[in-house]
């Protein structure tokens, strides 16, 4: 028996033993997810490779001639490719939803696979990747190495999904597909470098499609993969709905708190402009008071609440005539009694912003006294908020160090010493003692050089 004959058997059993798990494979698993179908490709493939493989030693045993020869070998070549890539698919179809495995189908079908055929018809005329010598012999020319690599580039990135996503697959098939990969690796240069005369690549590529056969799952546990598969395709779509909802919604709030922002600085710096001696007095109340809150230890969010309640403490004085305002010297009656009615006329107006009840407090306590003889309702001690207490601390300070029609800023040490005796009288002892901090920590007396509501926000 000559070597050609040994050859065609071999190719023959293989031939055979891929119809027979083809069968097999496509009786048993007729249900059609993803995984079942990309398994009968595979085998289908297989097929083609004996097939292929069998017509290319054919040729060159029963000498069809160079072209023939050469051309059947392509076609084979072609085959082991498509089988390599195959397994790419079977491994998508065990990751990825059905769009995006038909997607990558369509992919190899339509652009990749046409373009190789090419190439193969081309080196059947040209023989520019390799060919078939005179004396039956494999003639490779560099370019050759070409077709290895497209069975490389699959075995790799079959792999790396793998590890991504091995939970989704069993043991057994983890297995299996691990020497897949290396077999798809080695095998051609095996094949044309080790036993060129033997053709191992069919009987290996069929074996490997058998014993993937019975390491995959049975037709109900595949129908439960698909089943887990499109509801993590489900849940992959659901959270990115949810992501975006976010965000959206964080843009619109932001945009809506910019705004209110915004406005809130407009209606304070309209209401400080009502007075030409204190321009800024509202923002910069609002930064002292801030300060103080954080001396205090008081949350961020807190402190940021009592920020806006000493930016709106004054806004009262909307209802205040400016003439009164800006009356240089000191007020009859009726004009102090007209301009100590703009904390009652302030808590009027912030009654009415019924998320931030709080605010309110600010507007309307800040000119009470420890010792009970503030106003608008004479308020003393613990009868004070303590939001009222700082903001009345902060505001006492910016008077001192603002200009007026009837003096000039007083200097810090005054301000100091004003802040120390009104300890216990008109101030809260605690509050008074971290504002005396702040003007000690103020060695360059700074603070009182806030103009903007822009610079009070720093």
């Amino acid at each position: 028996m000559d070597k050609s004959l040994i050859i065609a058997d071999y190719d023959i059993v293989s031939f055979f033993v891929a119809l027979a798990v083809a069968f097999y494979s496509f009786t048993k698993y007729s249900e059609g997810s993803l995984g079942n179908r990309a398994f009968k490709r595979m085998v289908f493939c297989s097929i083609i490779v004996c097939f292929a493989d069998y017509f290319a030693c054919l040729s060159i045993t029963r000498k069809f001639g160079s072209f023939w020869e050469t051309f059947f070998y392509s076609l084979a070549c072609f085959s082991f490719i498509a089988f390599s890539q195959s397994v790419l698919a079977y491994t998508n179809a065990y990751i990825f939803t059905r769009e995006e495995a038909l997607r990558e189908k369509k992919n190899a079908i339509y652009f990749f696979f046409p373009a190789l055929l090419v190439l193969l018809i081309v080196n059947a005329f040209t023989g520019i990747f390799f060919f078939i010598d005179d004396d039956f012999s494999l003639a490779l020319q560099k370019p050759y190495i070409i077709f290895p690599a497209f069975s490389l580039f699959f075995a790799l990135k079959s792999a790396a999904r793998l590890g991504l996503n091995a939970q989704k697959f069993n043991k057994n098939q983890i297995s299996t597909l691990c020497v897949f990969y290396e077999t798809i690796i080695a095998l051609p240069f095996i094949q044309i470098y080790v036993c060129p005369e033997f053709r191992i690549t069919p009987f290996v590529y069929v074996f490997m499609s058998t014993a993937l056969l019975f390491s995959i799952e049975t037709p109900d546990g595949q129908a439960l993969l698909s089943t887990i598969s499109e509801l993590e395709g489900l849940q992959r779509a659901l959270k990115a709905s949810v992501e975006k909802k976010t965000v959206e919604a964080r843009e619109r709030r932001e945009k809506i708190e910019r705004l209110a922002t915004q406005m809130m600085y407009a209606l304070v710096e309209t209401i400080d402009a009502k007075d030409r001696y204190t321009s800024g007095h509202s923002a910069r109340v609002a930064r002292y008071s801030k300060m103080l809150a954080q001396k205090k230890g008081l949350s961020a969010e807190k402190c940021q609440q009592i920020f806006t309640m000493g930016l709106l403490h004054d806004i009262g004085k909307v209802g205040v005539p400016t003439s009164v305002i800006n009356k240089p010297g000191k007020l009859n009656d009726k004009e102090f009694s007209q301009m100590k009615s703009h904390p009652i006329i302030g808590s009027s107006i912030l009654e009415k912003v019924s998320l931030f009840p709080e605010l309110r407090g600010g507007a309307r306590w800040h000119h009470e006294r420890i010792d009970g003889r503030g106003y608008p309702d004479g308020l003393y001690g613990e009868q004070i908020p303590l939001e009222a207490k700082i903001i009345a601390v902060a505001d006492a300070y910016d008077a001192m160090t603002s200009s007026r029609s009837y003096r000039m800023p007083m200097d810090q040490a005054a301000v100091r010493e004003q802040i120390v005796s009104g300890s216990d009288s008109q101030f809260d002892r605690e509050i008074a003692s971290y504002m005396v901090e702040l003007i000690d920590e103020d060695t360059e007396y700074v603070l009182h050089e806030y103009k903007t509501s822009q610079e009070a926000k720093k």
